[in-house]
């Protein structure tokens, strides 16, 4: 048995040292249970998540890296072992000023398909994903950004304004890749059965039930992937997936919930633990006639009671009473969430209903449907914001990719939903007026200023000030409402090595080609 804790608050990549961790060779750290040794190779890993994907398109990959990372590899990836970006499938990103980078890739790397993996390559992919049709949840990462072939195997980035955090771009949502050619012969079919040139290739894929992955043998890195194929389950309930893993059933599973980690470890198994910036939590449409309103906002935050919600989901955990959680050293702890106050919130909201010229006021929570977890959030919400007399909380439960388009189109009034990442930078997709997961619509001049400076600046100082100026306006104006500080956690058994747990959407994702299970 063995608890792994992955390093988190990655803010500043100063350019001098990026170009230095750039330049080596940039194996990331393999970890796992167990005793160490040689890798085994051959076998099987089988792992198990809670959402299904509506496509494996790399151009809506941010969201899905588990199952999108064995097949596209990343440009670059994050290991959190060493906290520090090292190269993938480039060699090299570099920039003196944050605002012209140098894309350098690998000679001689294919895709499956056996088209180079180029610069022409990395073109199409990120124009595709800088086309407002192609839907991507990548789309605002492109944006600003302009670039150009210099030859086969380097591009030139230029982005609208200095961005020393571009590098984590490249890490996920720009730094997937597919074949172009089989986009251009396939079309919307491409997402159903994608050509990448990542570890593995896609063998089958059953929906709502699981995908198989088997070893590319064309892969760019000799000898790797080790496994003969990876495989990915759907278990909705995290329970079911703790089961399941204590069956041998599968060998990777996740969950939210620090009750899973404790009661793993406690049987044998490897606790892979990742601190992650934000959470999941109640998001609230700025841009609604009526929440529009900041004092109706505050009458709402003040109903709220973190403790109960954590007590019944995520017993013993702190609950949270700002954006950024106790250790962060970006934190204000002058600034917090509105105090629960529900005699206050009353007369406060007794207020805004005559001002509204308004009886009475119903709102509709919408929350992942078959979510056992989010459904109780969203009741427990619902009864805490029920306190007003005269407010009427009606939930909407909705399937996964039906809520995602929603949640981006604006079309809700509250709707749980999360934004967490291993890295600072995602709050300004998070919270900047412009920003490309900025669902709530947002916006705060102070906190715009703050997170354009955390990107233009390559002093540490000001960066670490910017954020704190940012966390300080977010717990205030609180456009999302989290009730704990959340980890990732990854289980798995004492015989899977190799394995390296990194932050993402989902909480916890992991890098699967250097993993082996021993015999």
């Amino acid at each position: 048995m063995a608890t792994k804790w992955w390093r988190g608050w990655r803010s500043l990549i100063p350019v001098a040292v990026l170009a230095m961790v750039l330049a080596g060779c940039g194996g990331v750290s393999t970890v796992g249970g167990g005793a160490a040794g040689e890798p085994v190779r051959g076998g099987e890993l089988v792992m198990a998540v809670n959402v299904e994907a509506q496509t494996l398109d790399p151009a809506w990959c941010p969201y899905l890296y588990d199952r999108c990372a064995p097949l596209f590899g990343t440009l670059l990836r994050y290991d959190a072992g060493q906290d520090k970006i090292v190269p993938a499938m480039a060699e090299s990103f570099e920039s003196a000023d944050g605002i012209t980078w140098t894309l350098k890739l690998r000679p001689g790397v294919k895709f499956s398909d056996g088209t180079d993996y180029n610069a022409e390559a990395v073109a199409h992919n990120w124009a595709r994903i800088k086309d407002p049709a192609t839907l991507s949840t990548a789309t605002q990462l492109a944006a600003p950004l302009t670039w150009t072939v210099l030859d086969p195997l380097t591009l030139q980035v230029t982005s609208a304004t200095a961005n020393f955090q571009l590098p984590w771009a490249l890490t996920q949502g720009l730094g997937m890749i597919g074949s172009p050619t089989a986009m251009q012969r396939m079309g919307a079919e491409y997402g159903k059965a994608p050509v990448g040139a990542g570890p593995f290739l896609l063998d089958r894929w059953v929906r709502e039930s699981e995908a198989r992955y088997v070893r590319n043998p064309g892969y760019w890195e000799a000898g790797l992937p080790y496994l003969d194929s990876f495989v990915i389950k759907v278990i909705k309930a995290d329970d079911q997936r703790i089961n399941a893993l204590r069956a041998g059933e599968i060998d990777i599973a996740w969950s939210t919930q620090s009750k899973h980690a404790e009661r793993a470890e406690a049987q044998g198994f490897t606790v892979h633990t990742v601190p992650l910036v934000g959470g999941t939590g109640l998001n609230f449409n700025f841009r609604h006639p009526d929440l529009k309103d900041p004092e109706l906002r505050l009458a709402l935050q003040q109903t709220l009671d973190p403790a109960q919600i954590n007590s019944a989901l995520y017993p013993g955990e702190e609950p949270a009473d700002g954006f950024l959680r106790p250790d962060s050293p970006y934190r204000d702890d002058n600034a917090r969430y509105p105090a629960t106050d529900v005699a206050a919130a009353q007369k406060i909201f007794d207020a805004y209903l005559k001002r509204a010229g308004k009886t009475s006021l119903t709102l509709t929570l919408k929350t992942h449907a078959g979510l056992n977890e989010m459904a109780l959030a969203a009741q427990l919400l619902q009864s805490q914001l029920q306190q007003l007399d005269g407010l009427t909380i009606t939930i909407e439960p909705i399937d996964f990719g039906v809520l995602e388009g929603m949640r981006r189109a604006g079309d809700f009034e509250l709707v749980l939903g999360s934004t967490l990442s291993q890295q600072m930078d995602a709050l300004y997709d998070t919270f900047h007026t412009s920003g490309k997961n900025n669902i709530t619509r947002y916006s705060n001049p102070a906190v715009d200023a703050a997170l354009e400076t955390s990107r233009t600046s390559n002093d540490p100082a000001r960066v670490e000030q910017a954020y704190t100026t940012i966390n300080s306006a977010i717990s205030a104006d609180a456009p999302l409402r989290i009730w704990r500080y959340p980890n990732g956690y990854i289980y798995t058994g004492n015989d899977v090595q190799g394995l390296t747990v990194i932050g993402v959407s989902s909480l916890a994702g992991v890098i699967i080609d250097r993993a082996w299970k021993g015999r």
